[in-house]
């Protein structure tokens, strides 16, 4: 094999010795954050599209508190499945500018989607969900649905 052979091996065999080094990495090394956090950061950008969420757990209730800053009541639907809920937000921000002195006339639009799935381990009482949005909080009371306890003999 001549050496412009070798070289030429090399090059082809560059891109997946690369591949399998980042692998490598990625199960050697601990992230400085979560593995699950890591795996949110690669896929795309948290902050972009997602918001605070705070679940707390009672004997008869969940209770989520999501934080909507800037975002109206109108803009946030809420899905209710038997063990989750889906919280989506559309966030339009519109700005007028009218510059007399230049004769110059700006307007800007954007609009952003924001959604959020939350699991539970037990069922939700779907009926009986709650919810109530004051100040960009939103805070949703989802009832626990009971089963019956079964005696052993």
């Amino acid at each position: 094999m001549t050496s412009s052979e070798k070289d030429n091996n090399r090059t082809r065999n560059e891109p997946f010795t690369t591949f399998i080094n980042k692998m490598d990495r990625l199960f050697s090394e601990r992230p400085p954050k979560g593995m699950l956090q890591s795996l949110d950061e690669f896929f795309g950008s948290t902050k972009e599209r997602s918001f605070p969420v705070d679940v707390q757990e009672s004997n008869s209730e969940y209770t989520l508190t999501a934080t909507l800053p800037g975002i109206a009541r109108s803009q946030i639907s809420i899905d209710v499945l038997t063990q989750a809920v889906t919280i989506s937000a559309r966030k339009a921000v519109k700005q007028h500018k009218n510059l007399n002195a230049q004769g110059m006339f700006q307007r800007e639009a954007s609009t952003g989607n924001m959604s959020r799935t939350i699991t539970f381990q037990k069922p939700i009482d779907e009926a009986h969900v709650t919810a109530r949005h004051r100040d960009g909080i939103l805070t949703l009371h989802l009832p626990k649905i009971r089963g019956n306890r079964i005696e052993i003999n």
